[in-house]
């Protein structure tokens, strides 16, 4: 019996199938084929449970892997590789005890690849290790405290908000014992707040100056905190019964050259009246209406050489927060005085 003889049709579709066949076989043996390359990576290295561990460097940067297998597992770890990874300690080579270690970064490679499940070998790293330090941290709960400057005075009750944060320290200050957090408001937080009204501050918390550069390794949770308080409005005024002197101030080198004298009309500021914390204006009027409270005019070297013929009080001699609300019924500070300048001849 003889064999039928194929069709060209046949014929062309056995040429076609042994034809993939053939591809199929040579794009296997290539992914196949061994191939060593580079990859770069970022590693970080993070606490088993938040806050638990203090990790030094957490970060490590370009490491240079040398990456040898098929081309497909070769290709897909430097795919893996290209986002930065991001370790627990006690995983992948990551040691989770409190010390130093010293850690290959090729042993952290491969066990990664072996966690991806990529058939491919790490031969070599650059750096080839680093060295951590590995420290255990503790939390512990404090009492957050508002310090004002000397100089606020307030009504009622300063809250701060929260009223406790939490410290993260390292082991060997886990001891530590009566540690307060500050909320700390400064002179200039106070700037132009209204006595009388409530203020809210927001504050960034920190560790009593005491604590020197052993606070730097210590977290504060939360980092800032609310708080809120009343301006004290206790505030008086005073008019004083007693003339105010006016006085000269200038550079002493240039004052020495020239004859300056104050109008004796203006020698003596009348109806002062002055406005400040009650404390300080009951020692004004202690002192019998206010005795010892002097307005000067400053001249400089260019208002003596212009001889000019009046300039204002500059500064006033007084208690600090005390100041001039008005002077013979002008609501100023500053009223001008006419003064006498002249050459003070050679000798």
């Amino acid at each position: 019996m003889s064999s039928r003889k194929s069709s060209p049709r046949e014929r062309l579709v056995n040429v076609i199938i042994v034809s993939l066949v053939t591809v199929l076989i040579w794009m296997w043996a290539a992914g196949e084929t061994r191939e060593t390359e580079p990859a770069f990576v970022d590693l970080e290295l993070v606490s088993p449970t938040e806050g638990s561990l203090q990790i030094t460097p957490s970060k490590i940067q370009t490491v240079r892997l040398e990456i040898r297998g098929p081309r497909r597992a070769v290709e897909a770890a430097a795919d893996r590789f290209r986002q930065p990874v991001r370790i627990t300690a006690g995983t992948m080579g990551v040691p989770a005890d409190p010390g130093e270690h010293e850690v290959e970064l090729a042993r952290i490679a491969t066990e990664l690849l072996a966690n991806w499940r990529i058939p491919a070998t790490v031969l070599d790293a650059d750096p080839m290790t680093i060295r951590l330090d590995i420290d255990s941290l503790t939390e512990k709960t404090t009492r957050i405290v508002a310090i004002l400057p000397s100089s606020a005075r307030t009504t009622g009750r300063v809250e701060v908000s929260p009223e406790t944060a939490t410290l993260v320290l390292p082991g060997d200050l886990k001891d530590l014992e009566n540690l307060e957090v500050e909320a700390r408001i400064t002179e200039r937080d106070l700037e132009g707040r209204q006595p009388g009204r409530r203020h809210q501050f927001q504050v960034t918390l920190q560790l009593p100056e005491a604590m020197g550069p052993a606070g730097d390794s210590i977290r504060i949770d939360p980092a800032t905190a609310e708080v809120n308080l009343t301006l004290d409005a206790n505030e008086e005024e005073l008019a004083l019964t007693a003339p105010v002197p006016v006085q000269i101030a200038g550079p002493a080198a240039d004052l020495d050259g020239w004859m300056v004298e104050v109008n004796p009309a203006s020698a003596f500021l009348r109806n002062v009246v002055l406005r400040g914390p009650a404390d300080e204006i009951q020692r004004l009027r202690d002192r019998e209406g206010g005795l010892g409270v002097i307005a000067f005019v400053h001249l400089t070297s260019d208002d003596l050489l212009q001889m000019i013929e009046e300039k204002p009080v500059t500064l006033w001699s007084l208690p600090a927060g005390v100041t001039v609300t008005s002077v013979d019924g002008d609501a100023t500070s500053s009223p001008r005085i006419p003064v006498s300048i002249l050459k003070r001849p050679s000798s």
